[in-house]
């Protein structure tokens, strides 16, 4: 494998930083253009009432399995640790555990993220916190 670029190394530090800041304390890594691709647990929030906020997973870790880096993009894997603590995309507190993954992929400019993609599992978030998920559930989802 070539060696990373001094950029590629910055690139992937400040991934690792935004991986690691509280929820409620990413923006200062974010670029005031951001464009943001989500699919994924926001993906949920746009399909029912509620949202995400610091308060839905209070003790949220973020473990970085795998990432790498090419140019002015950053490409990582990681899991997603911590308790319901708080309403979560309509879905009030259970105190439940969760574990999930995402991944996700972002371009870089000068520094600071412009441009942004993430894909989680979330139908295993859906079974971690208590929901049966059936075909009927998902064509309700849906809207078909």
């Amino acid at each position: 494998m070539t060696a990373y670029t001094e950029q590629e190394l910055a690139n992937i530090a400040l991934i690792r930083a935004l991986r690691a800041a509280p929820v409620d304390g990413r923006s200062r890594f974010l670029h005031p253009n951001l464009r943001h691709h989500r699919r994924g647990f926001a993906f949920l929030g746009s399909l029912v009432d509620g949202g995400y906020t610091a308060e839905s997973i209070a003790d949220r870790t973020d473990d970085i399995d795998d990432i790498l880096a090419k140019d002015d993009r950053v490409w990582a894997v990681w899991t997603i640790k911590g308790h319901h603590t708080g309403p979560l995309y309509g879905i009030q507190a259970t105190g439940r555990p969760l574990e999930i993954t995402e991944v996700g992929i972002w371009r870089i400019e000068n520094g600071l993220i412009i441009e942004a993609w993430f894909f989680g599992d979330e139908l295993t978030l859906l079974r971690q916190l208590g929901l049966k998920i059936t075909h009927t559930t998902l064509t309700s989802l849906s809207g078909d």
